[in-house]
Parts: structure tokens; C-alpha cells; sequence
């Protein structure tokens, strides 16, 4: 698994949910008042980076762990009903 990706793939993640906050965070979305385009446009943008990114990272955990399982059914000795 390349962690450099996986690192990549949480700052995505981390980015998306900064411009899912920003509008809030930075007081240029009043609490009250109708949505402006900007933070419209903010949180509906960082919410899809958010989940493209949380997809890819646990697509791509998904993808090890099936690694790891089939690595293990090819070792000798690897079925459960061998006693160690």
C-alpha cells in the first residue's frame, strides 16, 4: 500500500471538509440568513472532493485488505482448522 497516496488521499479529505466549514468559519455565511452563491458553491464543491477522497482511501484499504487475505490463503498451514 502506498502510503504517500493514502497521506494524499486524507489531505483531499481534510481539504473538502475545510471548504465544507469555511463559509461558517469565516463568518461570510451569516447564521440565519438565505445561502449566498459563494457558500453554496463551497460546501456543495468540498463535499464532493470530501467523499471522492474518502472513497478512494477506503477503496484503496479494501483493495490491501484483500491483499493481505489472499496472501494468507496462500501461505502453507493457513486454514483454520490447522493447530499451531
Amino acid at each position: 500500500m502506498n502510503k504517500i497516496a493514502l497521506s494524499g488521499l486524507l489531505l483531499m479529505a481534510a481539504a473538502g471538509a475545510w471548504l465544507v466549514a469555511a463559509p461558517f468559519a469565516e463568518r461570510y455565511q451569516a447564521a440565519g440568513a438565505p445561502w449566498t452563491g459563494a457558500a453554496l458553491m463551497d460546501v456543495a464543491v468540498g463535499a464532493i472532493v470530501a467523499a471522492v477522497a474518502l472513497a478512494g482511501f477506503f477503496a484503496a484499504l479494501a483493495g490491501h485488505v484483500r491483499e493481505l487475505y489472499a496472501r494468507a490463503a496462500r501461505s502453507p498451514g493457513a486454514g483454520p482448522d490447522q493447530a499451531q
